[in-house]
């Protein structure tokens, strides 16, 4: 006998895939990239967008890098499933995610003192925007959503 129970509807396939990420990046340095053009726009004021698209991809980048280093995965967690919910998002957001953003900075500021001082504030505030951006694109699309989504 077929059980016919409702199951949530799933996000957009392309939303679900391991390519979202690359898309959500992509989307993430463009408009970073669209704002640093307004902002030169509206104040009249030179910004060299080259810096502006590479200190993006490279925010980018490490954010998911140092994410995947100390194990931020809003679906996975050591602690007992029992475990009380506080200490799940503990673990989860404050833990994982802050250590992965505060060494995001950390690297950022670092490459950008040795690499390219003069444009150190453009490459600092280009990395680390950038990254939080990529990093709300992924919150807003529901990849970080603390259910699991299995396929059927």
């Amino acid at each position: 006998m077929r059980s016919y129970v409702s199951r949530p509807a799933l996000p957009p396939a392309i939303m679900t895939t391991p390519h979202s990420r690359k898309l959500h990046a992509t989307l993430a340095c463009a408009a970073f990239l669209g704002a640093a053009a307004l902002f030169a726009a509206l104040t009249q004021r030179p910004i060299d967008l080259t810096q502006v698209a590479i200190w993006s991809m490279a925010g980018v980048v490490v954010y998911v890098v140092l994410c995947g280093l100390f194990g931020f995965d809003p679906h996975r967690t050591r602690l007992a499933e029992h475990a009380p919910a506080l200490w799940h998002y503990v673990d989860r957001w404050e833990l994982r995610l802050g250590q992965a953003t505060l060494a995001m900075l950390g690297c950022i500021v670092l490459a950008a003192r040795v690499f390219v001082p003069e444009h150190f504030v453009t490459a600092v505030v280009s990395g680390t925007l950038s990254a939080w951006t990529y990093f709300v694109l992924r919150l807003y699309a529901g990849s970080y959503r603390a259910t699991k989504r299995v396929r059927s």
